[in-house]
Parts: structure tokens; C-alpha cells; sequence
């Protein structure tokens, strides 16, 4: 069964459907521990989840869990990564940030970057002045096939961000899996056969992951690598011909 249009598209279905998902395992792996015959329906659910627009409802949960919370990981790392990278104070290499101030200076008509001082005087004005730069790149590299290197590092953050947005709920299902299982044995309504234990073991890993490995810390790492590709971007792309929109930087 072919998957609806908007499933198909690479972003949507990896950075929104994915983590939605991956949420859900946990309580897929109880259903089959305790039924496994019953894993022949399981692809009769799937085209019924997928005609009665489940998957896309599921993609839509991922990404507003995400969106809802990126601006807590925003204030924990003292700002977007794309910000902090145009940033005087926050920046290491000034030969860089140069190249990349007076590369956007002239890509966008009209634009006059701040200097160190004036940053310095109101970082807040600064920040805006960074911001529309940042959303002025995102609409020059819609491109998937131009940018590929930057769809996969906004696939990836994207697929970070979503799934520590809906850490919580992974919690409560995946423990929730894991005790279901637990009972089960202890009850003597499952026995300790490969598939029951395997099937355990696998909820318990599911469980670490979301306790210990899915932190804003992860998310941190793609979130600059991706930053990173996005101001790249200036070098390659092309400044408006008229001499008109050629501003010189702000000095």
C-alpha cells in the first residue's frame, strides 16, 4: 500500500512519523510477547491506520510535542545555535564570522550586520538582526537535491528534537511495556521462552534510552551540526546582481 503524499516526503516521515512510532514500540512489543500469532493482523491494522489517516495524525502529535518544547532547549543552550553562531561574543573564530557578516550583508538587500560594539549595547536587537538572516537562509535552501548535506542534519535534529518532546510519554509506555511483561512472568501467564525474553530485554533497553540517552544534550550536537551547515551555505549562495542590493557592512 502506498503511503499518503504527505508521509511520503522524506522530512515528514523521519523527523515527525518516526519518533511517533518509536513512542508506541514499547506497547507493540508487549502485544506481541503476549500474542505473538497475533503479528499476522498486524499488517491489516497498519493499511487501516494508514487509510484512516493515523499515520499522518501520528506525524502531526511528533512534530507539535517537539515544536512545543524546542524553545526550553533554546534557553538551555543560551539561544538558537544558528544565533549564537553569528554572535561576536559567542564566537571563536572572528576570520569566520567576518566572512559570514559581510557574506550576508550582501545577499540580503538592505541588511547591515551588527559590529561587536553595537551587539555589545543592546544583544537583544542583535539577536533579531540574526534571526531574520537565519530565516532569510532557510527559505534560499528549500532545495533538498541543491542542499542534501543540510536536509540530513535538519532530518536528524528534527527526528531529536521531536522525540525528547514526547520523552515522557516514551517513559510511562515503555515502563508501562516492561512491567506488563515483568507481571506477566511473575503470574505465569508468559513463560521464559527466546521470543518473551528478548522482547523484555528489548523494553528495558527502550526504557534507558529514553531515561539516559534522550537529553537536550543529544539533541545539542545535530542541533549545531546543522546550524553549521545552514551558515555554510553562505558561500555558495549567489548575492543580487544590481548593485543596489550589494550593502556594505555595518561598521
Amino acid at each position: 500500500m502506498e503511503l499518503p503524499l504527505q508521509i511520503s516526503n522524506p522530512y515528514i516521515r523521519r523527523a515527525r512519523l518516526q519518533p511517533a512510532l518509536f513512542v508506541a514500540l514499547p506497547a507493540a512489543i508487549a502485544v506481541l510477547t503476549f500474542s505473538p500469532g497475533g503479528i499476522v493482523g498486524w499488517g491489516l491494522l497498519w493499511s487501516v491506520l494508514v487509510l484512516c489517516g493515523g499515520t499522518i495524525l501520528l506525524a502531526e502529535l511528533g512534530r507539535e510535542r517537539g515544536k512545543n518544547r524546542e524553545a526550553e532547549l533554546f534557553r538551555l543552550w543560551g539561544g538558537k545555535p544558528s544565533t549564537q553562531l553569528l554572535r561576536h561574543r559567542d564566537n571563536a573564530n572572528e576570520v569566520l564570522l567576518s566572512r559570514r557578516h559581510k557574506k550576508l550583508a550582501a545577499l540580503i538587500p538592505g541588511q547591515r550586520m551588527p559590529t561587536a560594539a553595537a551587539e555589545s549595547e543592546n544583544p537583544a536587537l542583535a539577536d533579531k538582526v540574526y534571526d531574520s538572516c537565519v530565516a532569510f537562509l532557510l527559505e534560499k535552501t528549500r532545495d533538498q537535491k541543491a542542499f542534501s548535506l543540510l536536509f540530513e542534519e535538519n532530518c536528524s535534529y528534527g527526528f531529536r528534537r521531536n522525540l525528547w518532546g514526547m520523552k515522557l510519554i516514551g517513559i510511562v509506555t515503555s515502563v508501562a511495556a516492561l512491567l506488563a511483561i515483568a507481571s506477566g512472568l511473575t503470574m505465569k501467564i508468559l513463560t521464559p521462552q527466546p521470543l518473551v525474553v528478548i522482547c523484555g530485554y528489548l523494553t528495558l533497553l527502550i526504557s534507558l534510552l529514553w531515561i539516559f540517552v534522550i537529553t537536550p544534550a543529544w539533541i545539542k550536537t545535530v542541533a549545531f551540526s546543522y546550524a553549521e551547515r545552514l551558515l555554510a551555505a553562505c558561500d555558495v549562495l549567489e548575492p543580487p546582481k544590481s548593485e543596489e542590493g550589494r550593502i556594505r557592512l555595518a561598521e
